[in-house]
């Protein structure tokens, strides 16, 4: 048994809608860490920022715990540098508002991607301007204080079509803003290209030489290259090599939370089995 927090997105369980049922689909699975994105699991409930409430975290998260469920990661992907400054804004209070209710349901994680110069996030090279670099760590500062204020971590997750797009930026990033509530979520899948896939492992490997002391959670992506893309699948039916890679999380990091991304409920089980 590896010593490493294996989780799923509660997202990629197909029931929706039901604190209970969830708790009882993961754990089923043999899953007792989830990533809670509440827009995707309780989409028939309004879960905006002023409708958040100590009550329904309460809800959530004594229902977990009788089901020996914790929340690691609690997501809240925004456009933190969405080019409409009243939108940004909005977005920036949701997240803080995430970051409080993240604290009263015993979440220790709040993420996020850095988001798109554009109003809707898609692959644009002006993400990779100083500007948009320099309008990203604004904004990350700014979450870090809320992070600070509630005592929960900011984790904060690289991909090539966002300002935050290579481990040299991460790096830069970490060094601006010097706090320990400030983390890195690394999903090494977000960072390559069909012709850079070979060299994942190595990626991983360099990330934990040049910040892993600030990686605070992981996400396992299997993929398939199909068109020149990078395609996601489930656990096991890709061609990540997530022994190479869970070797050197293990080593660095014992514990720590490794989240499957994109493999879905039916599959679960049997990704477990092939990761510990």
């Amino acid at each position: 048994m590896r010593k490493i927090t294996f989780g799923m997105r509660g997202h990629d369980y197909e029931i929706k809608n039901d604190i209970n049922g969830l708790a009882e689909k993961m754990v089923a699975t043999g899953i007792h860490t989830v990533q809670l994105a509440l827009p995707f699991t309780f989409p028939a409930w309004p879960t905006d920022s002023a409708n958040l409430n100590p009550g329904f975290a309460q809800e959530i998260k004594t229902t977990f715990a009788k089901h020996d469920l914790s929340i690691g990661i609690l997501s809240c992907y925004i456009n933190m540098i969405h080019p409409d400054l009243a939108i940004r804004e909005k977005l920036l209070q949701k997240f803080e508002a995430y970051v409080q209710f993240a604290h009263q349901v015993g979440a220790p994680i709040v993420a996020s991607e850095t988001g798109c110069v554009l109003p809707e996030i898609q692959y644009t090279e002006e993400n990779f301007t100083e500007e948009a670099f320099q309008e990203m760590v604004q904004s990350v500062k700014r979450l870090v204080k809320a992070g600070e204020t509630f005592g929960v971590t900011i984790g904060i997750e690289a991909g090539i079509n966002h300002p935050l797009h290579n481990l040299e930026k991460i790096k830069r990033l970490l060094e601006m803003i010097d706090s320990p509530y400030l983390g890195i979520i690394l999903d090494a899948t977000n960072l390559i290209t069909v012709d850079t896939a070979e060299n994942q492992v190595e990626l991983v490997r360099q990330a934990f030489q040049m910040f892993g002391e600030k990686i605070v959670a992981i996400h396992l992506k299997d993929y398939t290259l199909q068109d020149k893309k990078v395609i996601p699948t489930n656990m096991g039916h890709g061609q990540i090599d997530y022994q190479a890679i869970l070797d050197i999380v293990e080593y660095n990091k014992p514990f720590c939370y490794v989240i499957m991304e994109e493999t879905k409920e039916p599959f679960v089980k049997e990704a477990l089995k092939l990761v510990e």
